[in-house]
């Protein structure tokens, strides 16, 4: 009798473990950037981020997947998060060297 496979194995391929790997945050116009100073915890960007990737001990942003879509930015009572142009990190980054 044939062992039937989980629905997680069935659905599971090479191609799902390439695109669960890849970069989505690279078309993201607008990085969030947390205030740590004046965030509260509340976590409520964390339940909101539709992508999941907001650590919730930290409120740090994993921007190698976060898409910038403003969630996060949007629901923060304290507005501890602003939308920083990805062009102007870019900048700052490279006159830091």
């Amino acid at each position: 009798m044939k062992q039937q496979k989980s629905i997680s194995d069935r659905y599971r391929g090479p191609l799902s473990n390439v695109l669960t790997n890849a970069n989505t945050g690279i078309w993201r116009f607008k990085r969030p950037v947390v205030n740590h100073e004046e965030c509260i915890k509340c976590k409520m960007c964390v339940e909101y981020c539709p992508c999941g990737v907001i650590d919730k001990e930290t409120i740090g942003i994993d921007y190698y997947f976060c898409k910038g879509c403003g969630i996060c930015v949007e629901i923060c009572p304290k507005k501890a998060i602003d939308f920083v142009s990805e062009k102007d990190i870019l900048a700052k980054e490279e006159n830091n060297g």
